[in-house]
């Protein structure tokens, strides 16, 4: 890593190269804004420290030509004019932080290591978005979480054979993903592949869909019609919210598990398929099974190989993948150059519980997207994803859903006072991050940390609170 320091002292420039060598790192030093630019364009820098008032060309201006140049280096400002316009100006300018004249050592140093810290973060960030993410994961499922590595040791297991595969998890969570990665393994890769989602069927249209129908079954059935499952003859069907289909039918798809057999509405001669189902559920099908709203035979024959599709926010690592991804998808789909993601954004998206997991978090960068500007996403596109607390309409059913509603709300209830009390403490003083920390009594880089777990920037949330 490679650190410029400008700065017209030649005292200072001294003292801050020899702090920088003993920690390791290559440093150069400038006395002026002209030269160090000069400097810059024979020899890249990643994090470079600038005073604010020098002769000729003052340091907001070399902060503006960096980060017209390169946006990715990290620049801290010196200044002995440490006013609170100064510093919120460099901010909104891109300066990642200020040091105010006199300090020490121990200070230089402090500030020194955040910005290598943030140095190393945007580069790796910057890898992040040129990767491509589709390769990080397991078939067509992005991601680098050991809980998904369990899921996809399971699917290699069970592809190969004519089990029949419940997937239990969250809506969002990818589970026709999964199905789609069974079918593709198996050796029924070159056959059909249906998915058929059996909440937005009734139950007579979900059986016509199935098992098809013959002329005159019911008004409207002018002609024959084959069903799902006669067309996947050895192919893979898909049943998503198993939960919602009737005990009638119910009935009649425990009797085709039973004898691959089946009866197209209105006819009385049977047909026999080979067909594999795959059967996915957001819902407690013993909990379905014991209210007498699912048949205990029909949940022993389809529960046999179950696989448990994690929600995001127990797989909060793939987050960025997931998110560079449909970044780069969105941005070739609507024309935008949206490049990367800002730090501030990304810790946002990380922090969130995603109660809708992939799907809303796609929604998301997929709005943030049409709403950017520039080639850098963030946290001001991001649309108001954060739901307003919701008193349950209904009480828990189980021990279970209790302990997971109540961690919600504490979870929910600690973020809002959290960030109301960084919002209050920055506007009480006139948006000096410094000010604000010694008032509510935290160290400077504790309530930096804060203000990065929820997105908040000066330079961001300033402009729009004062509108």
């Amino acid at each position: 890593m490679r650190i410029l320091v400008i700065d017209d002292d030649l005292t200072v420039c001294k003292s801050c190269q020899k702090i920088i060598q003993k920690a390791g790192y290559h440093v150069g030093y400038s006395l002026s804004g002209h030269e160090a630019l000069r400097m810059m364009e024979d020899d890249p820098y990643e994090i470079v420290f600038t005073d604010l008032k020098m002769a000729e060309m003052g340091g907001m201006e070399v902060l503006r030509f960096i980060k017209n140049a390169d946006p990715d280096i990290v620049v801290v400002v010196i200044t002995g004019y440490a006013t609170v316009a100064s510093a919120v100006e460099t901010m909104k300018m891109g300066a990642f932080d200020y040091l105010p004249k006199p300090f020490t050592p121990t200070e230089f140093r402090a500030v020194l290591n955040k910005a290598i810290k943030e140095r190393k973060a945007i580069t790796k960030d910057r890898e992040l978005a040129s990767q491509s993410s589709i390769t990080s994961g397991f078939q067509e499922i992005i991601s680098e979480s050991p809980k998904m590595e369990t899921v996809f040791n399971m699917i290699k297991k069970v592809a190969p054979t004519d089990s029949n595969v419940l997937i239990v998890g969250e809506s969002g969570t990818g589970k026709e993903l999964i199905a789609q990665a069974i079918h593709k393994l198996s050796k029924r890769k070159a056959r059909k592949f249906f998915a058929i989602d059996c909440a937005a069927l009734s139950g007579a249209l979900l059986e016509s869909e199935l098992f098809g129908h013959v002329k005159g079954a019911f008004t409207g059935a002018i002609n024959n019609k084959p069903g799902v499952f006669e067309v996947a003859d050895h192919g893979t069907v898909f049943l998503d919210e198993i939960c919602n289909i009737n005990m009638e039918v119910q009935g009649k798809l425990l009797r085709f598990l039973q004898e691959r057999e089946f009866l197209p509405v209105g006819s009385t001669q049977t047909k026999s398929v080979d067909v594999r189902l795959v059967f996915a559920t957001n819902k407690d099908l013993k909990t379905m099974v014991s209210d007498g709203t699912l048949r205990e035979d029909f949940y022993y024959r389809i529960f046999v190989y179950p696989i448990s599709a994690p929600p995001l926010r127990d797989r909060k690592s793939d987050i960025p993948l997931l998110a560079y991804h449909f970044l780069k998808r969105y941005s070739k789909d609507f024309g935008k150059p949206v490049r990367s993601i800002s730090r501030d954004t990304m810790g946002a998206l990380c922090q969130y519980e995603w109660p809708g997991n992939v799907r809303q978090l796609e929604n998301v960068i997929q709005a943030a997207v049409v709403a950017s500007d520039t080639n850098v996403l963030t946290y001001k596109d991001l649309p108001e994803f954060r739901e307003p607390q919701k008193v349950p309409s209904a009480p828990p059913r189980t021990n279970i859903e209790l302990k997971r509603l109540k961690k919600e709300i504490r979870v929910k209830t600690v973020e809002k006072v959290e960030k109301d009390f960084l919002i209050h403490a920055l506007k009480r003083n006139d948006w000096n991050v410094t000010r604000a920390a010694k008032d509510v009594g935290m160290q400077r880089t504790n309530f930096q940390g804060l203000m990065r777990k929820y997105g908040i920037e000066v330079r961001q949330v300033k402009p729009q609170l004062s509108t």
